[in-house]
């Protein structure tokens, strides 16, 4: 048999199920896209909330941050009892946060005899909302971290009131933190 007798059968077979399943193919080829295509849609309107996250990190201790991370998401340095800045873009999801950072010197300190140290941390990771693309870090001491999300670069733990350039966590919020009982 040669080359030509077989594409003619092929192709007879294929008229003849193309007869009988044409518009079952047509309907297939143009459903399917169409699905994938809403739910798409679906996805970017009701979906959850991800893509990439702006980390801003804030930090509350005598010594300057070297740097840190958020499940492997690298963040920007701070001063000592300072803010700090803000890096973009990664992806932190999940329901916990491993918080890793290093804790550099100053000139005082390090004559002091202090060095580097590098901390870790596992910690909740709180709940993303719609549109809060800002995770921030705060920094305080004791080796204590809070999370938080908001839709700005405004932290939601900060006290927005103060007047001053220097933001610094609400007490509201350090004494759940710390308690509030006496220290003796």
């Amino acid at each position: 048999m040669g080359l030509f007798t077989q594409l003619e059968k092929f192709d007879q077979k294929l008229t003849r199920g193309y007869a009988r399943w044409g518009r079952w193919v047509w309907r297939t080829l143009i459903v399917v896209p169409v699905l994938v295509v809403l739910w798409n849609i679906g996805q970017a309107v009701w979906g959850g909330p991800r893509g990439g996250v702006i980390l801003e990190i804030h930090s509350e201790i005598d010594r300057p941050i070297l740097g840190f991370s958020v499940n492997g998401v690298a963040g920007a340095n701070a001063f000592a009892n300072g803010g700090g800045s803000i890096t973009c873009c990664g992806d932190v999801s999940g329901d916990t946060a491993e918080v890793i950072w290093t804790l550099s010197t100053t000139r005082t300190q390090y004559n002091a005899g202090m060095r580097l140290e590098k901390r870790n941390m596992t910690l909740p990771l709180p709940k993303r909302e719609w549109g809060e693309n800002y995770l921030h870090v705060h920094f305080m001491p004791g080796d204590k971290v809070l999370l938080g999300w908001s839709k700005d670069s405004f932290s939601p733990y900060e006290d927005l009131h103060n007047g001053g350039y220097k933001t610094r966590v609400r007490q509201d919020v350090k004494d759940k933190l710390y308690g509030t009982g006496k220290m003796n």
